[in-house]
């Protein structure tokens, strides 16, 4: 299928000759019959090679400038004078570039995820300032894409300029990791965070060493409490009351010892009183092995089915519905980001109890062992995070570069360069230029900027030097183009090369006349962005041809910089000559100022 991307600008259609609004057109070199005007980008296709009976490209461009306006008059029949079309051709001697840059416009994006970036130890969107990117892109390919020899990817990521600024909160009310110093003893007599409820001695100890789990966040951290079947204390930790919804309890345990067989509770959640809601349990399955149960709102347990090895540490979850009195009990041996589907035992109670307290039970032939990492909550979630970040300040850069798959790794492309954005702001960032919206179009052409680009990004660039450029290009919807440029007789030039051609209104003929619609920044810039016209009235301000030449030379001074001798433009401004109207000014740059076109 050829490739025909048009951007229309309809000039004129005119269907009746008597009191018609239409039928004069203003022109700064006088008044000409209405005609059907466009604009297009076209790329020679395969079948256009051989319907042109030089299937392996063009040998010279003279060649080029020969063949094309007869092509164009096939390919546009009804478009007449003032109509532009840039054909993008190859070379019969640059052909084998096209299928590397039809390559690399194809490829597949990859951009990175939150997981991909805490790979390299970040807990933001993106690498930190002292991070090198390539040392963490070719595992995380990896391990995301499928590759087989010869694929590419384009890879977008972020790095921050500075160590950003993160803001967090925390939505649990209790992480209790036990952190109450180097001294042993009783938990009580430690700290004044835990206090007794009910019982004596032997009261609940507090030890130093840590239980631990990977991704569980309070793990390994401080010390930890004790308990003994025979004990007797039972010791609460007060947080804000919940009246409503689910409240979640965990802790690692590690257990050496089960006295009973019939099984008794050790940790839950409580009112201000003696309703005890959630309460874990534990039994010996009588194999030597134990059993892990859940109270909703009574000592009577519901156990779980499977068998848990003593001295072994687990993550316990246990939650209870304040509203229908439901509670779950999770045993794990991971810390999983979400909820389980299948919990270890459920049970149903008692529900309405407001929930203030987490307690530790020792009770008569309870079981033996350490409890830490106690948390309290109001969803899963919050267990499992330790803070939330709700905030992140910093600047930071995309950058966006291809790799390869070569049979067994991601390698970054060499050759190949892919346009960032603080390049394309490089050639300009106002109306007319590639920075204003970050990409080509038919009026802002690639190779009248890159060349330029490259000359000051590579400046000890060496003869026959190759570099493949790719960017975004708009005709109607942004796709990523490309071209291949070279270093010769010193200057970057582009190896696919273009030509535009315009319609002088009997045949097409090579034309580089870019046009050019004046936007608001325009009229701000030259003093008439309050009504973004030019007053064209008699007596008025831009009523004579020279002042409004005067103010479109300041504006395509400043948007095109770069353009050559000889570059011609057809502007196309508002005018109030009474009514709103729209004129369009032919020029062309001789010197250092545009002149009216003959």
């Amino acid at each position: 299928m050829k490739k025909l991307i048009y951007l229309l600008m309809v000039l004129g259609l005119v269907f009746t000759t008597a009191c018609n609004p239409m039928d004069e057109i203003y022109d700064e070199l006088g008044s000409e019959e209405a005609v059907i005007s466009g604009d297009a980008v076209y790329t020679l296709t395969d079948d256009d090679y051989a319907d042109l009976k030089i299937p392996n490209g063009f040998t010279s461009v003279d060649e080029a400038k020969s063949v094309l306006p007869n092509f164009l008059a096939s390919l546009y029949p009804v478009w007449g004078k003032d109509s532009s079309v840039l054909v993008e051709y190859k070379m019969a001697d640059g052909a084998s570039n096209l299928e590397e840059i039809n390559a690399y416009a194809n490829a597949e994006k990859y951009s990175l995820t939150m997981d991909d970036y805490v790979a390299s130890g970040s807990d933001v969107m993106g690498f930190y300032p002292d991070v090198k990117p390539s040392d963490f892109l070719d595992d995380i390919l990896a391990d995301k894409m499928v590759g087989e020899e010869g694929d590419i990817v384009l890879v977008k990521y972020a790095q921050y300029l500075e160590d950003p600024i993160i803001t967090t909160t925390t939505n649990f009310s209790i992480a209790d990791n036990f952190s109450y110093g180097s001294a042993t003893g009783d938990l009580t007599t430690i700290t004044t965070d835990w206090l007794g409820h009910s019982g004596g001695s032997p009261f609940v100890g507090y030890a130093t060493t840590s239980l631990s789990m990977a991704n569980y966040p309070s793990s390994n951290v401080g010390g930890s409490a004790l308990i003994d079947g025979f004990g007797s204390e039972d010791v609460n930790r007060t947080f804000s009351p919940k009246s409503s919804g689910t409240v979640y309890l965990s802790a690692l345990v590690n257990l050496s010892a089960v006295g009973a067989d019939n099984g008794t509770y050790f940790f839950h959640v409580m009112d201000d009183g003696t309703n005890f809601r959630g309460r874990v349990g534990v039994k010996s399955d009588g194999n030597g092995k134990m059993l892990f149960g859940i109270g909703a709102s009574s000592s009577t347990l519901t156990f779980g089915a499977n068998a848990f090895d003593f001295d072994t540490t687990y993550l316990i979850v246990a939650s209870y519905n304040i509203d229908n009195g439901t509670s779950n009990l999770y045993v794990l041996t991971t810390a999983p980001a979400t909820e389980p589907e299948t919990p270890e035992a459920t049970n149903t109670g008692n529900s309405g109890t407001t929930i203030e307290r987490v307690a530790i039970r020792q009770g008569f032939n309870g079981p033996t062992g350490s409890i830490d990492g106690v948390r309290v909550a109001t969803t899963w979630n919050d267990i499992m995070v330790d803070d939330i970040v709700t905030d992140v300040q910093g600047e930071k850069e995309y950058t966006e570069l291809y790799y390869m798959y070569n049979g067994t790794y991601w390698n970054p492309s060499i050759g190949v360069y892919y346009l960032s954005t603080e390049d394309y702001d490089s050639m300009g960032t106002a109306s007319g230029q590639p920075g204003r919206y970050n990409n080509f179009d038919n009026n802002i052409h690639p190779n009248n900027y890159i060349p330029a680009f490259l000359t000051l990004k590579y400046p000890y660039a060496q003869e026959s030097d190759l570099l493949i450029v790719m960017y975004k290009y708009y005709a109607g919807s942004t796709s990523i183009k490309g071209n291949a440029y070279s270093v010769l007789d010193g200057m970057w030039q582009g190896s696919s090369p273009s030509l535009q051609f315009g319609h002088d209104g009997t045949k097409w003929v090579p034309d580089n006349t870019i046009k050019y619609v004046l936007a608001s920044a325009d009229y701000e810039l030259v003093g008439n962005g309050y009504y973004n016209n030019f007053d064209v009235r008699a007596g008025k301000a831009e009523e004579t041809i020279e002042v409004r030449l005067e103010k479109i030379n300041t504006i395509l001074l400043k948007n095109f910089p770069g353009s050559a001798e000889g570059q011609k433009y057809n502007v196309f401004y508002n005018v109030y000559s009474g009514a709103n109207e729209v004129w369009n000014m032919k020029v062309v740059l001789q010197g250092s100022a545009y002149v009216l076109q003959d």
